[in-house]
């Protein structure tokens, strides 16, 4: 399962990652859609993982504390979730 969860985000867009951010009520500049995508793609191993302390602390100085706090609540919610898969 991993492995399938991996080849989906190598292919992710940032189209996808709006589309996320939307259903969750969530707005995003442009800006900090790169940036997502951007850490996204470079430490999804990590986030598979459990291992998203250095990256949220990473993104404090990028993104809007309120969005960010947002986005580890839904990173929390959906780890918690699919966990066992992982």
């Amino acid at each position: 399962m991993q492995r399938f969860i991996e080849n989906y985000i190598q292919k992710i867009s940032k189209q996808d990652i709006l589309s996320f951010a939307y259903q969750n009520n969530l707005s995003l500049s442009k800006e900090e859609i790169d940036i997502l995508y951007h850490y996204l793609l470079n430490n999804y191993k990590d986030l598979l993982n459990g291992n998203s302390r250095g990256i949220f602390e990473a993104l404090e100085a990028k993104i809007d504390s309120d969005k960010l706090d947002k986005i580890k609540e839904l990173y929390e919610f959906y780890y918690n979730k699919y966990q066992d898969l992982l």
